[in-house]
C-alpha cells in the first residue's frame, strides 16, 4: 500500500509564525515531524504531496526522511484561504495505484493490520452529526448553498442523521472512486464559490471531504474499511490524544479539532518526539530560536532577563489571561475579597519563579531549568514519559511500586481556586475546566516547575 501525506502552506502564511490550527507554531512543526518519522520508521516508504514554499519547511529545513516528493500543489488555487481539505482531495485525485492518506496530525505507532488496507475503501471510522458540529454547519448550507452533489442531496433529504468517514486515514483499492469523489468535491465547492462569505468554511470542509465520501460511498454501495469499529459522535472523540498511553496500551492518535488546540496535549506530543527523536525536537527549538521567536510560555524554556520580574509575566500568555479574568469579579462575590487574594497568589507565583535567580556572564539568557537544578529536571522530564506506562502497563504488578512526590514542587494557598482558572485559560475542550465556577473556599494551587 503506497503510504502518502500531503502539506500544502499559502505564501502568506509564516510557518514559524501561523499555528495551522495547533496551540503554537512550534507544536505544528514538531507535530508534522513526529507523524513522517513513525511512519517511516514502520513502512520504510512515504511520499509526500506538497507546494514549494511546503517542500521547503519538511524537506530543506526539517529534512523529514520522505522518500518521493511531489511538486504537484504549486499551481492549485484555493478560492478561501480556510478551505484546508481541498489541497488534500486534489491529492486523492492524482492517485494512479492503491493508496492510505494519513493526515499530518495522525500518529501511528504500530502497523494497520493486513485486512484493513486490503478495502476498497479505507477511512479511520464513521462519525455522526450532533447538534454541536455537523447540524449547524449543515443547516448554513442548505439555507445558502446554491449546488449540492446528487449523492449528497439525497443523503439531506433522507431524514436520518448526517454521517460521515473520518479522513484520519483516508484511501484504498478502488482508484476509480477516488477520481469520481475528487471532481464532484471541487465542483461542490467551486459552485457556491460566491455564497462561501456566508458560512463558516473552516467547518463546511467535513461536508466537502468526509460527508461526500460518506455519502458516494453508500450510494455506489462500496464499503468502508474503518480503523476504528463503531460509530463516534462528531463531539464524541476520546483518547485521541493520550500518548502516555503509547505504544503499551494505544497505537493510534489523531489531533483532531480541540485535541491540537490544547496545549497539555500538545506538549505530551513534543515530549513524545523528544523521548523517540530527540535530535529532529532540538532541531526545531533551535529554529526558534535563531529566529529570536518567542515559544509558547508553558511548553518550553523561555530567554528571559531574571533581573526583571516582570518579563516573566509577560513570557506567560496564560497568566496574562488569568489577570485579566481576576480584573473582571463575577457581581456574587465581593470584588475587593476577590481581587486580594489574586494580588497574594500572583505575587506569590512570581517569586516563586524568580526566587533562584542568580547572574551570569549572559544573564539575558538564563532559564529557570538551569538554576533550579539543570540535570534534576532534565532526568525528570525524560523519565516522566514512562511512568504511566512503568504503573499501567501490568496491572498484576502495580503494588510491587511506590509513588513519590518529585522535589521542588510548591503549593500556594488562596480562598479561589487560581489554579483551576488559570487551566480554563490554558486547556481546551476539557469540560472540568470549562464548566468551572468561581466560589470562595480553601484551595491549594500546586505548582510544579
Amino acid at each position: 500500500m503506497y503510504i502518502i501525506q500531503t502539506l500544502y502552506i499559502n505564501s502568506d502564511n509564516d510557518p514559524f509564525r501561523h499555528s495551522f490550527g495547533w496551540a503554537a507554531p512550534e507544536y505544528h512543526l514538531m507535530g508534522w515531524a513526529l507523524s513522517c518519522l513513525q511512519l517511516h520508521k514502520l513502512y520504510g516508504k512515504i511520499t509526500l504531496y506538497t507546494n514549494t514554499q511546503a517542500e521547503n519547511l519538511l524537506i530543506d529545513v526539517l529534512q523529514l526522511p520522505y522518500t518521493d516528493v511531489h511538486l504537484t500543489h504549486d499551481k492549485l488555487n484555493l478560492i478561501h484561504p480556510d478551505l484546508w481539505a481541498l489541497p488534500k482531495i486534489y491529492t486523492y485525485s492524482l492517485q494512479q495505484q492503491p493508496f492510505l492518506h494519513i493526515d499530518g496530525d495522525v500518529f501511528v505507532f504500530e502497523s494497520f493490520d493486513s485486512d484493513l488496507l486490503k478495502g476498497e475503501l479505507i477511512a479511520q471510522n464513521i462519525e455522526e452529526e450532533t447538534d454541536n458540529y455537523y447540524a449547524p454547519v449543515q443547516k448554513e448550507m442548505i439555507r445558502y448553498f446554491n449546488y449540492f452533489p446528487p449523492c449528497v442531496q439525497r443523503d439531506f433529504m433522507s431524514g436520518i442523521p448526517v454521517q460521515a468517514c473520518n479522513a484520519g486515514i483516508l484511501g484504498g483499492n478502488n482508484i476509480e472512486f477516488f477520481h469520481d469523489y475528487a471532481a464532484l468535491a471541487f465542483e461542490y465547492v467551486h459552485k457556491n464559490a460566491e455564497v462561501l462569505k456566508y458560512v463558516n468554511v473552516n467547518r463546511c470542509n467535513v461536508f466537502f471531504e468526509q460527508h461526500l465520501f460518506y455519502a458516494l460511498a453508500k450510494e455506489k454501495e462500496i464499503p468502508v474499511n474503518v480503523l476504528i469499529e463503531g460509530i463516534i459522535e462528531d463531539n464524541g472523540y476520546r483518547n485521541m490524544g493520550d500518548f502516555y498511553d503509547v505504544p503499551f496500551n494505544r497505537s493510534y492518535l489523531h489531533l483532531l479539532g480541540e485535541f491540537k488546540k490544547d496545549e497539555y496535549t500538545c506538549i505530551q506530543m513534543a515530549s513524545k518526539l523528544r523521548e523517540l527523536y530527540p535530535d529532529y525536537y532540538e532541531q526545531i527549538i533551535a529554529l526558534f530560536h535563531d529566529k529570536n521567536i518567542r515559544l509558547s510560555p508553558s511548553g518550553f524554556i523561555n530567554k528571559m532577563n531574571p533581573s526583571k520580574n516582570r518579563r516573566n509575566e509577560q513570557n506567560n500568555t496564560h497568566l496574562q489571561r488569568l489577570k485579566f479574568v481576576a480584573a473582571h469579579c463575577p457581581p456574587e462575590i465581593e470584588k475587593e475579597l476577590f481581587q486580594n487574594d489574586f494580588e497574594t497568589f500572583y505575587s506569590q507565583l512570581i517569586q516563586l519563579l524568580s526566587t533562584e535567580y542568580s547572574t551570569n556572564d549572559n544573564p539575558d539568557f538564563v532559564s529557570i531549568r538551569e538554576i533550579r537544578g539543570k540535570d534534576d529536571f532534565k532526568k525528570r522530564d525524560f523519565s516522566a514519559q514512562h511512568w504511566y506506562r512503568d504503573l499501567f502497563a501490568e496491572p498484576s504488578d502495580i503494588f510491587n511500586h511506590v509513588i513519590v512526590r518529585c522535589p521542588k514542587t510548591e503549593i500556594i494557598e488562596s480562598l479561589f481556586d487560581w489554579a483551576g482558572l488559570f487551566n480554563r485559560q490554558y486547556r481546551i475542550g476539557i469540560e472540568y475546566y470549562a464548566d468551572l465556577q468561581l466560589s470562595e473556599g480553601k484551595f491549594f494551587n500546586l505548582i510544579v516547575p
